[in-house]
């Protein structure tokens, strides 16, 4: 009995654990393929360093679902005699019949978009060569273009090419390819929302201006204190000069302690290590250095604000 309870039990447990077996490794499967059949659809740009994220508009196996029928489907676009079969991003899911019918599964070549008509299948791009850009470098709020080349050929001497123009539209949500022109290179237009700059600040914006704003203070507290306050033209005659210095020493210090641990832990380092800390210096000398070189000083000049210098006269 005990025997024949243990088989029913293995009877019954071995498809479950086949079975879940089977969707983890099919999952990894499809992560790894979506890696090697997609390329990231975001763009930061180079004129006002706005990130834009079009994720969203990529057609995936993984987000076809009952739920979602819609993601289950390509882009496809009609005009006159042609059908168009998009996506972007991420090549198209499913090979168009007509390509199939005229080719097979296997020999039609993967694509970012195919047009097809009555007995013609033709790929439009090739996913590795997706290229960002602005559609005006002008006028960055227009909105966003995606190039791909390397479609079939068109007259024997062209490949096909496709560019994606997504126009900034606030009230089209992700929207989709409206029209297709063009017999070669063709060109999708598209309105969307995700093309429009969000206005949000970014920290590389934050930074780049938090640094800029400060380098003025700091030149034109240098022309004052040598215009006004007669100090002579040397690095002391900047404002807040001693903080500067120690705060120099502290992250300098912080930098020795890194470049000690990874001696430490990576001993083929050590060269590099007793190179760079030659080079660098003693950080904890500089700030103790700093400090008694400040107390010092004290004697022969008064500190007002924070700020001290050699004649103490008050800085900026």
């Amino acid at each position: 009995v005990d025997r024949g309870i243990i088989l029913l039990l293995l009877i019954i447990a071995v498809p479950i654990i086949a079975w879940q077996a089977y969707r983890k490794v099919s999952f990894e499967f499809n992560e790894i393929m979506t890696a090697l059949t997609s390329h990231p659809c975001t763009y930061i740009s180079p004129v006002d360093r706005v990130e834009y994220d079009l994720t969203s508009l990529s057609k995936k196996r993984g987000s076809c679902s009952s739920s979602n029928p819609q993601g289950c489907q390509d882009y496809k676009v009609h005009r006159q005699d042609d059908d168009f079969y998009l996506n972007v991003c991420s090549n198209v899911m499913r090979k168009p019949a007509e390509c199939v019918n005229l080719f097979g599964e296997r020999n039609v070549q993967s694509s970012i978009g195919y047009q097809t008509a009555d007995g013609v299948c033709y790929t439009m791009g090739s996913l590795r060569t997706g290229k960002w850009s602005l559609l005006d470098n002008r006028h960055p709020e227009a909105g966003l273009k995606l190039t791909y080349t390397g479609g079939d050929q068109c007259d024997g001497r062209t490949e096909r090419s496709t560019e994606f123009h997504f126009e900034c539209n606030p009230d089209a949500g992700d929207g989709e390819p409206v029209t297709v022109m063009g017999d070669c290179d063709f060109v999708v237009t598209w309105e969307t929302a995700l093309a429009c700059p969000s206005g949000k600040t970014s920290l590389f914006q934050f930074l780049f201006w938090g640094l800029a704003l400060f380098g003025l203070y700091l030149m034109g507290g240098f022309f004052h204190n040598v215009r006004f306050k007669n100090l002579p033209a040397d690095i002391d005659a900047i404002p807040h000069i001693d903080q500067l210095r120690w705060f120099g020493s502290l992250v300098t210090a912080l930098f020795q302690q890194l470049l000690e641990q990874m001696q430490e832990y990576i001993p083929a380092t050590r060269g590099f290590v007793s190179w760079v800390q030659g080079t660098v210096g003693n950080g904890y000398e500089a700030i103790s250095g700093s400090r008694s070189g400040a107390g010092s000083d004290s004697g022969d000049a008064k500190r007002t604000g924070g700020i001290l210098d050699r004649q103490g006269h008050e800085q900026l």
